[in-house]
């Protein structure tokens, strides 16, 4: 399987996450996605029949703390450091003006 990325996709991506980039920079952007997804590749290309899935890097088990709910005491500390805020809320520019297609 060779799921190839183009150089116009990755452009349409950067777009839509509102990214810029000089073309050096996109130039060398595309290169590393391109090598993660050759590397993905790879990878897709191992027998795993019977390896079981592992989720942690140690075996022994988590230490595990009581689940009480605490009330949390910092949100006056978060909210005078924020540029703008309304009451209990922050305040941040529109960054979604219309909404765009993937296709």
């Amino acid at each position: 399987m060779h799921a190839r990325v183009s150089f116009e996709e990755i452009r349409k991506i950067a777009h839509l996450a509102r990214l810029s980039f000089s073309e050096e920079e996109f130039a060398r952007f595309f290169q590393d996605i391109s090598d993660i997804i050759a590397h993905f590749e790879k990878l897709n290309e191992l027998q795993l029949e019977g390896v079981s899935p592992t989720s942690h890097i140690s075996w022994s088990d988590p230490p595990m703390n009581a689940d009480e709910p605490v009330e949390w005491q910092g949100s006056d500390l978060v909210l005078q450091h924020a540029p703008h805020v309304e009451g209990r809320y922050f305040i941040v520019p529109k960054v979604v003006e219309k909404e765009e297609k993937l296709s």
